[in-house]
């Protein structure tokens, strides 16, 4: 008992520990405290010291480029890659590294990358990679690398001269002195003022001093401390209390890319911050180290829970580029745009003749890792999608059930708890498909476990929801609870082939603090503990557990309580002996996709895995859901909200969400429901809360509540067909389900910076009530099509301003003219008991009488769509003739039940020569057919008359 009140003891005061941290924003590093990031920003701009020697093709597409440095002996290996579909690809590293430099391959697509045809044009000062309507100027002294697409350059890379490769080096040995600690002597030290980045840069003999430098030699002999010294007192690192080994030293990487012609840049998540990025030059560059930080602050470029260093540009006449800086690395980005004229650099004056450009400079710095840049030139927001798709892969296919309605509180009490919550649900009407359970479900944080007092038949539980087409969520984390009495610690202690474990720098394993205390984390880097890890999900060793049970990856980043940054030593080892600093972004990735594995191998490779994962990176998009984290429940965060879900979409990422109601605090019951009404049109919706907050069913605000957040539940549900046909179109060219209006509206520049209103998928806008007490709503139309009121029918003209008297059961949604929207009408508890149940399709013409649209069906669970057995069809109407045509696939589908059209004159309609039955709205123009007796599974044609 004692021992069991210790460890209880023990678990409080951590988490007690563990909130203090997070909510001290002193416990995260500025750039000035990230060394590399505080040398590399500080780099000399327009004074490039890396020079072009040979320029060659070496194969169909691909030029090898050789760089000296112009006062050194270092050289290096640059290519420059052609692929099809207007991409490229540049890296660049030291023509023979100490070490290798570590590439997140794994980030790249299933597919291989599929090269383009090019020509190579060498000339004395310049050479010229021309591929179709493009080209790559490469000049040689400095090196630099313009791009051009239709006789217009698009993007410079090192045009400001920030290129830095930092050479890899053995470490000086250090000398230690009597009474002075290293970090007193590093701090006098950084007084010198000599500049450990360009021996970096150049690796150059020391010169004599120059006329007025000798006071600073003297000074740095006074110290009796050598140059060498110095350099090994930069390889380590100091915060607060903890102290990075850095054995390997600086390699840090940076490069600046500039956008000709563009004003506005999106990407880099994850931050809470504007959907268009900021000029930082009066703040800290965005940051991306992933990261636990709970209640995070707003409008801040500090690093969160997940990164993809991937930037989209967009001009002011809509045109689109974008780049990803594939680097799994600790980095920093700086953005300015053309106002900051201290950022500028020089002018660009061989391709730009005017200051009036517009053009947005950035800078991207990583601590290591490879120098591996993908350009994709568009030049339309669907065309980069697609050119994003092809060189890291489309998002995985979700299950229907996973973009439904999920239920999840950290933590529901026992097993009896769960019963009353899912009974409740369908008390009060309300369609739910996932319960989720947090970390106290299991026996003492040990995952793959149950808590036998609490849930002493968790079978007999799943099952219960089962029988309602329901599903459970349980959390499994990556850290592992060090007990030498638990067969899962053993087991993975003792592997046989591999070591399971991350590693410290001393090369054992490495033990830190989490929510069961003492702790071990998996190495998911390592291919063998990533099966190791994939293996606990059979059914045999997950005990309890059924086909019906999913699973969330939750502190993966990874979160460690007791480590720097509330994370992981830089200096841990993994796999085949790479830093924890080369791998950091990735791990949560690759957690991911293990856990995901082990899903798809316990149904024997049929079913589809569910797993939430709150780290992610490039290619997390392939594999399932991520959550914005630990958010607040207050209107800010629900603003907040949508530029990051923006973000996310636009960087690759469609599933995704944000805890509804907030994660930490109490809602009011208005902005609760307010969250409800916004939360259903975001791809993936779960409500969410802290154990300490009051708890918050949709049943318990009050009749008026409930109902409104019904209304709201049973609306997604009705639009299941339509977002279940975005997400398989999202799995063939990667297109975001959640869009800013640009992406079909690039050309409007007034979008360019909208960020309260969104598009789901081309055909529907959502414009929700984002402020407390609002009475009148504006909605943003854009485009010179019509619009139509999804709940009225009613026909707008594209305005900048449509005014909307603001209920508390108001929704603004509106479909914009020319689409067609399937759907389905009928209430059920959960989206597979809906799977039978007829379609209603909204035909919603534009101005010419005209609409299209698609619908996808399949089983919704298993991956038997690859083998054909599915449905995609499209729909349109032109020239008064609906025809259902069919794409691919033969699955069977349910009925037809109605047809509405919007905005037609015709008073009736004919299949095959028969009429069909219909009721006209004169007044809305709004045609209905009942019962046409179609199936989309088949082709037919209805006719207008």
């Amino acid at each position: 008992m004692a021992g069991g009140c210790r460890q209880l003891t023990l678990a409080i005061l951590l988490s007690l520990c563990y909130l203090s941290l997070a909510v001290n924003r002193g416990n995260f590093k500025t750039c000035d405290q990230s060394g590399f990031c505080k040398r590399l920003r500080a780099t000399e701009k327009d004074r490039s010291p890396y020079i072009v020697d040979t320029v060659k093709k070496v194969n169909g597409s691909s030029i090898e480029i050789a760089v000296k440095h112009e006062s050194g002996p270092n050289r290096y290996r640059a290519f420059l890659r052609v692929l099809k579909d207007r991409s490229v690809r540049f890296t660049m590293e030291e023509e023979e590294p100490v070490r290798p430099r570590y590439s997140p391959v794994d980030s790249l697509g299933p597919n291989p990358l599929q090269d383009g045809a090019v020509t190579l044009e060498t000339g004395s000062e310049s050479a010229t990679v021309v591929f179709g309507d493009d080209k790559v100027l490469i000049s040689y002294n400095p090196l630099r690398i313009d791009v051009f697409s239709s006789g217009e350059l698009q993007i410079s890379l090192n045009a400001r001269g920030l290129l830095t490769v930092e050479t890899q080096q053995l470490k000086p040995s250090l000398i230690s002195r009597v009474g002075q600690s290293l970090s007193s002597l590093k701090s006098k030290a950084m007084n010198i003022g000599k500049s450990v980045l360009d021996r970096l840069r150049t690796s150059k003999p020391e010169e004599p001093a120059a006329e007025g430098e000798e006071g600073k030699k003297e000074e740095e002999d006074d110290l009796g401390i050598s140059a060498e010294d110095l350099a090994a007192m930069e390889w380590e690192e100091s915060f607060k209390s903890h102290h990075d080994s850095n054995p390997r030293g600086p390699r840090a990487i940076a490069l600046d890319m500039s956008f000709i012609g563009y004003d506005k840049v999106y990407g880099l998540p994850e931050h809470a911050d504007n959907f268009a990025l900021k000029s930082t030059a009066d703040t800290d560059p965005y940051r991306l180290y992933n990261l636990d930080v709970f209640e995070y602050e707003l409008d801040n470029p500090m690093a969160l829970y997940g990164s993809i260093p991937y930037i989209t540009a967009l001009s002011k006449t809509g045109r689109n580029v974008g780049v990803m800086w594939l680097n799994a690395a600790e980095t920093w980005v700086d953005i300015a745009d053309t106002s900051d004229k201290s950022l500028v650099g020089r002018v660009l004056s061989s391709f730009v003749t005017s200051d009036d450009v517009s053009r947005v400079d950035t800078h991207f710095m990583s601590e290591s890792g490879l120098l591996d840049v993908f350009i994709f030139l568009g030049p339309t927001p669907k065309d980069v999608s697609r050119q994003y798709s092809e060189v890291f892969g489309a998002s995985y296919l979700p299950s229907l059930f996973s973009i439904a309605y999920q239920q999840c509180r950290w933590n529901y009490n026992d097993q009896q708890d769960v019963i009353n919550v899912d009974e409740n649900f369908d008390k009060y009407d309300i369609p739910m498909d996932v319960m989720w359970l947090d970390i106290e479900h299991t026996n003492g944080k040990r995952y793959f476990t149950w808590d036998s007092k609490k849930f002493p038949d968790s079978k007999a539980m799943i099952d219960g929801l089962g029988k309602k087409g329901r599903n459970m969520v349980t959390i499994v984390d990556p850290h592992i609870k060090t007990d030498n009495q638990w067969s899962l610690y053993k087991e993975g202690t003792n592997h046989p082939t591999c070591a399971v474990f991350v590693k410290n720098k001393d090369g054992a394993d490495f033990k830190g603090h989490c929510w069961p205390g003492s702790s071990s984390w998996v190495d998911y880097t390592s291919p063998c503990a990533r099966e190791w890890w994939a293996s606990q999900f059979s059914y045999d060793k997950y005990q309890g557990t059924t086909e019906r049970l999913f699973t969330w990856n939750d502190m993966n980043e990874p979160s460690v309580f007791d480590g720097p940054e509330v994370s992981m030593p830089k200096d841990n080892l993994h796999g085949s002996d790479w830093e924890h600093r080369d791998v950091h972004n990735i791990f949560g990735h690759y957690m991911h996709r293990a856990t995901a594995e082990g899903q798809v191998q316990r149904s024997g490779g049929t079913a589809r895995p569910f797993v939430l994962s709150r780290a992610f990176f490039v290619g997390s998009h392939r594999v399932g859901p991520i959550w914005t984290g630990d958010n607040l429940a207050t209107w800010e965060h629900l603003r907040m909200s949508i530029p990051m879900l923006l973000s996310l979409n636009v960087a690759g990422y469609p599933f995704v969400g944000a805890d509804v109601g907030g994660f930490f605090g109490n809602p009011s019951v208005e902005l609760l429901t307010r969250w409800y009404q916004a939360a259903i049109f975001q791809p993936f919706l779960r409500g969410h809360a802290h154990i300490d907050t009051k708890r918050r069913e949709p049943w318990l605000f009050g009749e008026e509540a409930t109902a409104n957040i019904r209304d709201a539940l049973v609306l997604r549900y009705q639009l299941l067909p339509y977002l279940y046909t975005m997400f398989y179109e999202a799995s063939i060219d990667n297109s975001p389900v959640m869009r800013p209006l640009w992406y079909e509206f690039p050309e409007d520049s007034a979008q360019h910076s909208n960020q309260k209103e969104f598009l789901v998928g081309p055909s529907l806008l959502s414009s929700p009530v984002l402020e407390s007490g609002e009475s009148t709503h504006y909605t943003t139309l854009p485009g010179k099509e019509v619009w139509y009121n999804y709940h009225t029918l009613t026909q707008h003209e594209a305005t900048s301003s449509l005014a909307t008297i603001v209920k508390m059961s108001t929704m603004p949604l509106f479909i914009r003219g020319g689409s067609i929207v399937p759907i389905k009408k009928r209430l059920r508890r959960s989206s597979e008991l809906m799977a039978g149940d007829p379609y209603t399709l909204i035909v919603a013409t534009n101005s010419k009488g005209e609409a299209v649209g698609r619908v996808y069906n399949d089983d919704t669970k298993t991956f038997n769509y690859q083998k054909g057995d599915m449905m995609f069809r499209e729909l349109k109407l032109s020239n008064n003739q609906l025809t259902n045509r069919i794409i691919s696939g033969s699955y069977a589908s349910p009925e037809v039940e109605r047809i509405v059209l919007l905005g037609v004159a015709k008073h009736t309609a004919t299949l095959n020569g028969k009429p069909l039955t219909v009721s006209y709205d004169k007044s809305k123009r709004v045609l209905t057919i009942k019962k046409p007796g179609v199936l989309l599974s088949a082709e037919w044609t209805i006719l207008l008359e």
